[in-house]
C-alpha cells in the first residue's frame, strides 16, 4: 500500500474515518478532493459535515474541514477545521451551490503556494437576483494549514427588476494577481475589478433594450501577520 496511491473514494473513507465522521453526516456532493500541485504525494481534500438540516425546507449548515492527506497512507498531514456558526456554509434564502478547490499559482510567499476554496451561492428571489462567490486562501506551513485570505467576494451578479423587463444589474469580477512587493513576508495581492452596470428598459415599441457601463477598479491585498485585509492603490 505504502508504494501505491489510494483510490479516491478508499481516501475519502480513510479521511471519513480519522475525523470520527459517517459518510451520511455529510453533503457527499460537496466533498472535493485534488491534488496539490506542488506536492503529487498529497491531496487536497474538503469535507463538509452536516451540522443542521432541515430536508424540507432545503436549509442546511455545514461544519468545513480542509485537510492536506498523503495519497499513500491516507494519514492526514494537516487540517483547518470551521464550525457552521461562523464559515456561512449556510443554504437557506441564499442556495449553497458548489465548494471547489482552486490551484492556480497563489505563490504569496517565498518558496511557499497557496491554495484557494471558492464558494458559490445563488439567491432564490426572481424579482431581486443574485449570485455570489468567494475565495478563501489556504497555506501549508509546518504542517499546519493557515487561512490568510477570509471569503474574498471575487465573483457576483444582482440586481432588481419587474420581472419582465425594466431593471437595474450589477455585474462584477475579479483577478488575484500576486505581486513581487511583500510586507511581512507575504507578498500582496493586486485585485483588478471589472464592473458591468446594465440598465434595462423598454422602448416606444415595447421592445426591450439595455445600456452597458464598465468600469474597471484596483485595489491590494496586504498581509497584517495574521491575514490578507483590503487596501485602496
Amino acid at each position: 500500500m505504502d508504494d501505491e496511491l489510494i483510490s479516491n473514494p478508499d481516501l475519502i473513507n480513510m479521511v471519513l474515518s480519522q475525523l470520527n465522521i459517517k459518510k451520511e453526516n455529510c453533503k457527499t456532493n460537496f466533498i472535493s478532493i485534488k491534488d496539490m500541485p506542488d506536492n503529487k504525494e498529497m491531496s487536497i481534500v474538503i469535507i463538509p459535515e452536516i451540522s443542521n438540516e432541515e430536508k424540507e425546507e432545503y436549509y442546511f449548515e455545514l461544519n468545513s474541514y480542509i485537510l492536506i492527506v498523503n495519497k499513500k497512507t491516507g494519514k492526514i498531514k494537516s487540517k483547518f477545521y470551521e464550525s457552521s456558526k461562523t464559515n456561512d456554509w449556510t443554504s437557506d434564502a441564499l442556495v449553497l451551490t458548489d465548494i471547489t478547490i482552486d490551484t492556480a499559482p497563489y505563490n504569496i510567499k517565498k518558496d511557499k503556494r497557496a491554495f484557494g476554496v471558492r464558494v458559490h451561492y445563488i439567491g432564490s428571489s426572481k424579482p431581486n437576483p443574485y449570485e455570489a462567490e468567494t475565495i478563501s486562501l489556504f497555506i501549508d506551513d509546518n504542517n499546519k494549514l493557515n487561512r490568510v485570505l477570509n471569503k474574498y467576494e471575487v465573483n457576483g451578479n444582482f440586481g432588481e427588476w419587474d420581472t419582465s423587463c425594466a431593471g437595474e444589474f450589477t455585474n462584477f469580477n475579479s483577478i488575484l494577481i500576486i505581486s513581487n512587493i511583500s510586507i511581512n513576508n507575504y507578498y500582496n495581492i493586486n485585485v483588478k475589478t471589472t464592473t458591468i452596470q446594465t440598465d434595462q428598459f423598454e422602448d416606444k415599441n415595447g421592445d426591450c433594450q439595455s445600456t452597458d457601463l464598465k468600469t474597471i477598479n484596483k485595489s491590494k491585498l496586504i498581509f497584517n501577520g495574521v491575514e490578507y485585509k483590503e487596501s485602496g492603490l
